[in-house]
């Protein structure tokens, strides 16, 4: 539970996301020219509405990981114990739950959203499959939060690398034997779910093997408790499905179905780019809890405020280059008829510039056991969202939606999220918003000269478009080197790089 293991998690992120990319575009693409734009769009539409199943579990999962990272880091061996059990028999039930609630997706879901003429009986097993994937999931929240508490990010990838392999594997086997369907892809999440929580599964067991599921260990005392902690998270996630959630359903409803589709394929590369800012403000995750837990207080808010500064710059590079590019990814992609996509594809990913740095201040409410105002603002936020979605919708289409989700975004990240932190934490409330400039800066300058060459080379292959976009990358990690970061981070990081060239 160091921070001695940020250097492993992070080369284990980022190589998880480097293959989750080549993955998830391949099987995008895969996807749209054998299913059709408007079918296709149904995938993404599954996963969200199973993203709504997962406000049940959400509030449980981040309690457990707090509450079993604290007591693991003290040595309290029983209370870790019941808090595993407990955690996991609670989670059977919910699981079970979830399955009697996906039933009626399976025989109902055309009543619902869109669905393209055909496709009704097989879009409503993808659906049912895909909440089955997310139940399977649940199963696994305490041996998740076991490989969270230890800070073992390595082994949880090692189990979502073989997912994403199992779930191009199946899809492309049955797409093979016969006909493509959508229930092919809703059982391809299906079996990925089982494959990344066996590994998850496995790790828990090997870095805490005094952890034994037990019913007798069961506490329904110890779920209330958790569930103080767990019931505003889970009042957070309802804003937050409302918030980044709802973005495809209403294209779905206001738009129609093909343009949903359209917007699904344009919200893949923003959909990647959150997912491995998530991932990473994970990893900073156990050890704001730890130093919390032990009381170095200052120690956590200059680690929190390196977080956010970092995490920011570092993702201003690609969110900088995928917005520089985007005319040429989707020409390059999907072919040229998508290309009129790109301005779409702008707003809705330039924002995620900064609204993905203050991701690890979250971590900081949750230490401290601060969520009800989070919890609260995050569903006025939601709600607000999806009014002036809706709305703009109905003049602007899709660029209305995109629109309106990055204001709202901004609006409680850049405000709410860094004042809160520095709020509850007694430190002025400058403590964590001076991050945004040096943020701010190295997402434009990255734009602008991503811009620039699009607009000179204008790349019309994968390889041209790769060469192009890693040469602004690497000019980008020289600027945020030589520019960005801080003389002290500098000498650290190549202490740490002698060290270990001198152990090999």
């Amino acid at each position: 539970m160091s921070k001695g293991r940020l250097g492993a998690n992070l080369v284990s992120n980022v190589a998880f996301f480097a293959l989750n990319i080549v993955v998830s575009l391949w099987l995008v693409s895969y996807l749209v020219r054998q299913l059709g734009v408007a079918a296709y769009g149904m995938v993404p539409l599954a996963v969200t509405v199973a993203g709504y199943f997962n406000v049940i579990t959400a509030g449980l999962n981040a309690a457990v990981g707090r509450h079993l990272t604290v007591s693991l880091s003290t040595g309290d061996q029983a209370r870790a114990s019941s808090i595993f059990n407990s955690s996991l028999w609670a989670g059977v039930l919910v699981a079970l739950l979830m399955c009697v609630l996906g039933v009626p997706l399976l025989t109902q879901i055309a009543h619902w959203i869109d669905v393209p003429a055909g496709w009704e009986r097989d879009a409503g097993w993808l659906f049912f499959l895909t909440v089955g994937g997310l139940a399977v999931t649940t199963l696994g929240t305490p041996f998740q939060s076991v490989v969270y508490s230890h800070n073992r990010f390595d082994l949880q990838n090692l189990g979502n690398i073989l997912g994403l392999v199992c779930r191009v594997a199946v899809v492309v086997v049955l797409f093979r034997l016969s006909a493509p369907q959508l229930w092919h892809v809703g059982a391809s999440v299906l079996v990925a779910a089982v494959a990344t929580i066996t590994v998850v599964i496995l790790a828990a067991r090997r870095l805490a093997p005094s952890l034994k599921p037990q019913l007798s260990a069961f506490s329904w005392p110890v779920v209330k408790e958790v569930s103080g902690t767990g019931g505003w998270v889970f009042i957070s996630q309802i804003g937050t499905l409302l918030l980044i959630n709802i973005d495809l359903l209403v294209a779905n409803k206001v738009v129609g179905a093909a343009a949903a589709g359209k917007y699904a394929l344009v919200l893949q590369w923003s959909l990647l780019l959150r997912n491995f800012a998530m991932v990473v403000s994970g990893v900073f995750g156990p050890t704001i809890l730890t130093l919390h837990a032990q009381h170095r207080v200052q120690e956590m808010i200059d680690y929190a405020r390196s977080s956010v500064r970092y995490l920011g710059l570092v993702m201003a590079i690609p969110i900088g280059i995928v917005c520089g590019f985007s005319e040429d990814i989707l020409r390059v992609w999907l072919g040229p008829e998508f290309a009129p996509l790109s301005y779409v594809m702008m707003i809705a990913t330039g924002h995620l510039a900064l609204n993905l740095a203050y991701l690890p201040l979250h971590n900081i409410s949750l230490a401290t056991n601060h969520v009800r105002w989070p919890g609260i603002l995050q569903v006025v936020a939601g709600v607000v969202n999806l009014v002036l979605a809706i709305a703009l919708a109905k003049v602007w289409g899709l660029y209305g939606i995109a629109v309106a989700g990055g204001l709202v975004l901004l609006l409680r990240n850049l405000v709410f999220t860094p004042l809160y932190a520095a709020h509850i934490l007694n430190r002025p409330w400058w403590t964590f918003a001076r991050e945004v400039l040096p943020i701010l800066s190295m997402a434009g300058l990255m734009f602008a000269i991503s811009f620039g060459v699009s607009w000179r080379v204008g790349p019309a292959s994968w390889l041209m478009l790769a060469g192009c976009a890693c040469a602004v990358g690497a000019l980008g990690a020289v600027v945020l080197w030589t520019v960005f970061l801080q003389a002290e981070h500098r000498a650290m990081a190549i202490d740490k790089l002698r060290r270990k060239l001198k152990r090999s």
